[in-house]
């Protein structure tokens, strides 16, 4: 079976661009004092929202976990992508009813694409891979366009989940945090301030007045 066309969406074409628009919808969050306290949080659900949601698949969850911690290793001078729970951080991503639906889809056809092209190199799987083919495949998709712009949304999250509240997923135990020596701010926002709740609550603020 001949493999799909692998299509950037256009929103996604121009990374930086990508980028300053996260930024922005922060710095708007920011303006309503929703995230004073959480400098690159995006995504929040409840534990028990969270306990109904089928964000990966078993093999998907592994592919994540695998290629997350070959783009932010645990190399000795920081923590790695495992141990900041980036794939956690990600799942809390995808869960937001308000990303859009072409980024969303864009995560799992990267997913797809590279296992794809581990077989067409490898003629295996990509979870079948040792780690130094793992890395060399990793390499080489970087150097396509579609690989260019996925791993570059991956490593974006990653860099988010370093520095997020740990209610967001990842981040676990502010260990981002005390790596780069960052004072996050205290005291910390409570559930009905965080991202997305913190919609619900202006709500209910607003029918008060």
């Amino acid at each position: 079976m001949k493999p799909e066309k692998r299509i950037i969406p256009e929103r996604l074409r121009n990374i930086e661009r990508w980028r300053l628009s996260r930024r922005k919808m922060l710095k708007e969050l920011l303006a309503i004092g929703v995230l004073s306290q959480l400098p690159f949080a995006y995504s929040c659900v409840s534990e028990s929202e969270k306990r109904h949601l089928n964000i990966f698949d078993g093999k998907q969850k592994k592919m994540v976990l695998n290629i997350q911690q070959v783009l932010f290793p645990d190399d000795g001078f920081g923590p790695g992508a495992v141990e900041i729970k980036a794939d956690k951080y990600l799942e809390w991503i995808l869960a937001d009813a308000r990303m859009d639906i072409e980024d969303k889809d864009y995560i799992y056809k990267g997913l797809k694409w590279v296992d794809e092209s581990a077989n067409e190199v490898f003629d295996k799987d990509y979870l079948k891979l040792d780690g130094q083919n793992q890395q060399q495949l990793i390499r080489k998709v970087s150097r396509t366009d579609w690989g260019e712009s996925w791993l570059a949304i991956i490593v974006t999250y990653i860099v988010e989940a370093l520095l997020a509240d740990p209610q967001y997923g990842g981040n676990t135990n502010g260990k981002g945090w005390k790596w780069l020596s960052h004072d996050p701010g205290y005291p910390r926002p409570t559930y009905n301030l965080l991202y997305p709740a913190i919609f619900d609550t202006l709500k209910k603020e607003n029918e008060k007045i």
